[in-house]
């Protein structure tokens, strides 16, 4: 019950879901950029001014797009400022000039944002002021990310889930605004800006009905609409936007000089006009998202894993060692330390799987020793994880039903499941499907991301734990 009420304090002061009575169209909207909760010690630190600190704020934002909420989509408000931590970004986008330490070698320090100063951890804000007067430590950057950045994305992801769930299809809208002209970090630098700019990451990120009601309603009203440019899609909608996933995401961003004064953060009378036009937009997205069906799935092939897939099982496994609390890891392990563990794993004669899609290795399961001790040798602890991009497409109780007719055919009695985080529902789902039952909770058992974690115990026999028995 402690646990469970400090992590409410905790996302208290990270994010705000404004839920509708009843969710009835398929959305989640997202503002992620009109947070006004900066912290005194780091106003206190700036060389800069409180008002120039939040010019990269998307002001009133939130307010703007809560519309949704009538419309039965939940919305979601970061309450950080975005010039404090970026959620927009991939989680490790940060500039090493910026540190006084050399970064790990996990941390990406090449991205175009990087070197725009707009990094996870921003250098400068929009108009191209520096925001700090001294180097940073890794430590002040890992705790920003850890403490705001990475609850924000889990609440979202959950959010996507509930409706993709519900609906069978999720459309995230991530609402921002932009500065009326182009500043010296972007492309369009100098060039006053058009009303309206939508992004689907150039056709990628959602079928292309909702791009086309987007452009059709707002043009209908008389704005000037351009689409991906200069604007296309942040990591949002890259990260969640996998239409054949059943998640569509579209980038929406408004002028601010539509609805506010860009020096005073003033509201403007047109700031009701712009509501007003969302409005109408979020019920043109919503008849437009009805004619988006559910996707259909290619099968997976289940097979072995082989050595040449083992970077691919690498880079799935350490997305969520990086980004979760799923596995209990702090530090995502190399390719060769993958390639040792499933070398232990073969030469115990047990099974290393992966789930193949067109070619493209999309998840992996193994099992290993639930205890080394010998009287627990006729009993297993299953392991699998499937690529962020390919959940909920069946693949997950394809390669646990393959492991577990492979298991009951070795001989083993009993599979244990360890799943890291109460919270982690999906996981307990799976299990679920394959015949697991919850034997338990190991309440905070493991410390990461600044915060104790529970720990699921699921359990499956494979066949009664008879005596006289043994493995050939």
């Amino acid at each position: 019950m402690d646990n469970d009420r400090a992590r409410q304090k905790a996302s208290a002061a990270v994010f705000q879901v404004v839920e509708p009575e009843k969710r009835r169209i398929p959305f989640v909207f997202a503002s992620p950029h009109s947070g006004i909760n900066y912290p005194e010690e780091f106003k206190a630190q700036s060389p800069l001014d409180y008002l120039s600190l939040r010019r990269s704020e998307d002001s009133y934002a939130d307010e703007l797009y809560d519309v949704a909420v009538g419309h039965g989509a939940p919305l979601l408000k970061a309450l950080f400022p975005r010039a404090y931590v970026d959620p927009n970004r991939e989680p490790w986008e940060l500039d090493p000039a910026m540190f006084s330490e050399p970064l790990p070698d996990f941390v990406n320090t090449e991205s175009p944002r990087v070197k725009a100063g707009l990094g996870t951890i921003a250098k400068v804000v929009t108009d191209g002021a520096e925001i700090y007067g001294r180097k940073l430590t890794f430590a002040e950057a890992e705790a920003r990310i850890q403490e705001l950045y990475t609850p924000y994305h889990e609440r979202l992801a959950t959010l996507i889930e509930e409706v993709r769930k519900q609906f069978g299809v999720c459309v995230l809208i991530d609402g921002h605004s932009m500065p009326s002209i182009g500043g010296p970090m972007d492309q369009d630098s100098g060039t006053p800006r058009t009303d309206f700019v939508l992004g689907d990451c150039h056709g990628t990120s959602c079928a292309p009905v909702l791009m086309e009601a987007a452009d059709a309603y707002l043009s209908g009203l008389g704005y000037h609409v351009v689409r991906n440019s200069p604007y296309a899609g942040g990591f949002t909608t890259e990260n969640y936007g996998r239409p054949d996933g059943g998640v569509h995401a579209l980038q929406i961003e408004v002028n601010r000089a539509l609805y506010m004064d860009e020096l005073t953060y003033a509201r403007r009378p047109g700031f009701a006009e712009v509501r007003t036009a969302l409005d109408g937009l979020v019920g043109a997205l919503a008849e437009a998202a009805r004619t988006i069906k559910p996707p259909r799935h290619p099968k997976a092939i289940i097979r072995e894993a082989k050595d040449e897939d083992v970077p691919t099982i690498a880079e799935i496994y350490g997305y969520y060692v990086a980004n979760t609390t799923f596995s209990f890891e702090e530090v995502p392990p190399t390719v060769e330390d993958m390639a040792a563990r499933r070398r232990d794993v073969l030469s115990r004669g047990l099974p290393y799987l992966v789930a193949e899609v067109d070619g493209h290795v999309v998840g992996f399961a193994y099992v290993g020793p639930f205890r080394h001790r010998s009287a627990y040798r006729y009993t297993i602890e299953v392991s699998i994880y499937l690529s962020r991009h390919h959940q909920r497409k069946g693949y997950g109780r394809a390669l646990m039903a393959e492991l577990i007719e492979r298991c009951t055919t070795l001989g083993y009695r009993q599979m244990i499941a360890v799943i890291g985080d109460s919270e982690n529902e999906s996981s307990q789902a799976l299990h679920a499907s394959q015949g697991f039952r919850r034997e338990g909770i190991l309440r905070g058992v493991g410390l990461k991301f600044g915060r104790w974690i529970d720990v699921v115990i699921m359990h499956r026999e494979l066949a009664p734990a008879t005596t006289g028995t043994g493995i050939a």
